[in-house]
Order: C-alpha cells, then sequence, then structure tokens
C-alpha cells in the first residue's frame, strides 16, 4: 500500500459551506464470497468492503464503487492518523465478509469462503462531515448526533 491515499470514496452527502470536513484513511477489498450450504447450492456474490484504518469501522457493499478524485471541499479539511495496519484491516474485511449462519457452530451446515482480489486492494480517503451536531459519513450518508463529543475530541 502507498503512504497516503491519492483517491476518495464516492460522495452521497456533499459538503456545504460552514461543515467541518474529517478525512479518513480507508482501505478497499473487492471480493467474491463464495456460499455452500447443506440445504442449498453454492452461491458466488460480489462486495466490496471498506475499512476505516482510524477506528476499523467496516462498511460491506454490495456495490461497485468508483473512486473519484479529490473534490473541491468548501472548507479546511483535517485528516485522521491510520491506526489499522492493512493485515489488521484484511482481517477485519474478512469477518464482515463471512455472514452469521457460517460462523460457529453452524459451519458444519453452511461454508463460506472470502476470496479477496488482491490485485485490486485501495487505500483511499473516507469523508467525514460534521454539520451543526451532526457527524454525517458522506460516503454512506448514515447520520449520527455525536459530532460535538467529536468535534471537542479532534481539537
Amino acid at each position: 500500500m502507498k503512504e497516503a491515499p491519492d483517491c476518495f470514496l464516492p460522495l452521497k452527502v456533499a459538503p456545504a459551506k460552514g461543515d467541518k470536513i474529517i478525512l479518513s484513511p480507508a482501505y478497499l477489498f473487492p471480493a467474491n464470497i463464495m456460499a455452500r450450504g447443506l440445504f442449498a447450492g453454492v452461491s458466488l456474490i460480489t462486495k466490496t468492503i471498506v475499512v476505516d484504518a482510524s477506528n476499523g469501522r467496516t462498511v460491506l457493499s454490495d456495490a461497485d464503487i468508483r473512486l473519484c478524485e479529490a473534490p473541491e471541499f468548501p472548507c479546511a479539511t483535517r485528516e485522521l492518523p491510520v491506526k489499522l495496519s492493512e493485515h489488521q484491516a484484511l482481517s477485519a474485511a474478512e469477518m464482515m465478509a463471512t455472514p452469521e449462519e457460517a460462523r460457529g457452530w453452524r459451519r458444519g451446515f453452511n461454508s463460506v469462503k472470502v476470496l479477496f482480489r488482491t490485485s485490486e486492494f485501495k487505500f483511499v480517503w473516507h469523508t467525514y462531515i460534521i454539520r451543526g451536531s451532526l457527524l454525517i459519513d458522506a460516503f454512506t450518508g448514515d447520520e449520527s448526533e455525536a459530532a460535538d463529543v467529536i468535534d471537542i475530541l479532534l481539537r
């Protein structure tokens, strides 16, 4: 992996004037998930797993993620440090991609193999927006009321 990300996850929510922007490094892992069950046939599913390298948050996406170049942000940005290595993030991605029915004692009835496409691994920026009292994940569009606490911690 590179030292610093050079592209961004696509933004579902665009930053507005007056927002605070937080950029978190993230690992993007495309994978094929082969599942086989005792009472079901074999299926092959394509997923993309995004693991935030700063906080470990993992997002599983069905879509093929089209990365974008650096967007023009209307305000200053703050970059978070990398706290997870690629190996740790890959382990988290594998755990997230394995469904609950293929873990523990149930794996005798269901088998899942996660096949990562290592040539397509990316190191990207994940954008978060602080808007008033909301913390918005610009990639997924999810909102949280914890922005005030996060703003205090990042000072």
